[in-house]
Parts: structure tokens; C-alpha cells; sequence
């Protein structure tokens, strides 16, 4: 005599009908067209990594993050700080860092062709930057920011 072993089961399952309801959107966020191109830059010039970060300090540092005393991104940096990124051409194999300053700024460092660290800090007011290479320190106002780099890769 031969026994038949019961079939297992299904591991699907079933949604009856009493318990399906629509489903409410809750926050959906639309990028305005200039952010899918903000966004394309940063991932070209700085990589994943990069946009990733600024993403961040985008939409989740806002105003006493860190140690209860960093400022919120400040607009005006960020955007000098994309003309900027726009009009630079960094060294071949070089991947700029991005940091979020206590001041709300934006900050980028990456090495020169000669291995010298070369640093940039996008604030409210100006671009701070410092060049190892020469020693040289200064700020300029946000308005010359896509200029900067032809000074920087002299």
C-alpha cells in the first residue's frame, strides 16, 4: 500500500478583499529641473560618494547639528559651491572630499597635480581657500566662485 504525502502549503499570500485600502502618499518630494542637473554635476565631478554627501547636508543637517552648534546649509554657499564644481576640472584620478562647515558653509578639499592639498570653504559671504603648494590664503566674494578655479590651477 502506498501513502501519499499532503501537498505543503502555498507560501504565497492572499490579500481578501476586507483588508485592501488605498494606500495615502505621504511627503513626495519633486526635484525642481535645476536640482537633476545640480545632481548629474556633483555625481560627474565628485562621484557618488560626493553627491551622497551633500545630499545629506541637504536635506538632513539643519540647524544645531553636530555638537548642538552647526548651522544649516546656507543657500548661497551651496550654490557658489555648484558654479564652482561646474567650471572646475580636476586632476585626472582625483575625487574632491565634500564637508559641511559649523558655519553652514561647504567646504572641498582635493589634491593638485603635485600632490599639494588645495582647499576651498563656500560661505554665506565668500570663498575661503587655501593652496599649499604656494602658501597662498585668501577670500573672494561669491560672485567670482566660477572664476576661482582658473586662479587655483595656475
Amino acid at each position: 500500500m502506498m501513502t501519499l504525502m499532503p501537498l505543503p502549503p502555498s507560501p504565497a499570500y492572499s490579500l481578501v478583499e476586507e483588508l485592501r485600502e488605498l494606500a495615502a502618499p505621504t511627503n513626495i518630494h519633486t526635484a525642481a529641473p535645476e536640482e537633476w542637473a545640480q545632481d548629474e554635476l556633483l555625481l560627474r565631478k565628485l562621484g557618488s560618494r560626493g553627491w551622497g554627501r551633500v545630499y545629506y547636508f541637504r536635506h538632513f543637517y539643519t540647524s544645531g547639528w553636530g555638537e548642538h552648534a552647526g548651522a544649516a546649509l546656507s543657500p548661497k554657499a551651496l550654490g557658489a559651491f555648484y558654479r564652482f564644481v561646474e567650471s572646475a576640472a580636476f586632476p585626472s584620478g582625483t575625487v574632491p572630499s565634500v564637508f559641511l562647515t559649523d558655519r553652514g558653509g561647504v567646504e572641498l578639499s582635493w589634491e593638485d597635480a603635485g600632490g599639494k592639498s588645495v582647499q576651498v570653504e563656500f560661505t554665506r559671504t565668500g570663498a575661503e581657500f587655501f593652496r599649499e603648494a604656494t602658501g597662498e590664503e585668501d577670500t573672494v566674494p561669491l560672485e567670482e566662485a566660477p572664476h576661482l578655479w582658473q586662479r587655483l590651477s595656475s
